[in-house]
């Protein structure tokens, strides 16, 4: 099974994000900050990161620079999942790394579909999901 980190410091949106990745077949793994993020990217080695932004003390983007940086997780999949949806946000965010960049609230069924096409499954499903 495969293995996604979340990594977001709102509880509930952990949760939330726990739930749906369990029940589209895929292994999550959580964390509630960026310095916790790195480490149990480094432990678990995830096959995609799920990855906030906007974090107290290190956030998303420094995140991805040391994911980035680090021989274990250079080239993991990201996908940025955040409220931060200023143009210039999105394309720190891309120029840094990361696959994709998704704004909250965001669509189910779009988050669904990236992680399927980050992680080459479902690649001929052009709509649908759940």
């Amino acid at each position: 099974m495969k293995k996604i980190l979340i990594i977001d410091d709102e509880p509930e949106i952990l949760e939330i994000l726990k739930f749906r990745i369990s029940n589209w077949g895929y292994d999550p793994i959580l964390a509630a900050s960026g310095e916790e993020g790195i480490a149990k990217a480094l432990e678990h080695n995830p096959d995609l990161v799920l990855l906030d932004v906007m974090m107290p003390g290190m956030d998303g983007f420094e995140v991805l620079k040391r994911l980035r940086a680090t021989e274990s997780t250079k080239n993991v999949p990201v996908i940025m999942v955040t409220v931060a949806a200023a143009k210039t946000d999105v394309e720190k965010g891309m120029l840094l790394g990361a696959g994709f960049y998704l704004t909250k609230p965001y669509d189910a069924q779009e988050l669904h579909k990236r992680i399927n096409q980050m992680l080459g499954a479902g690649e001929t499903e052009e709509e649908g999901g759940d």
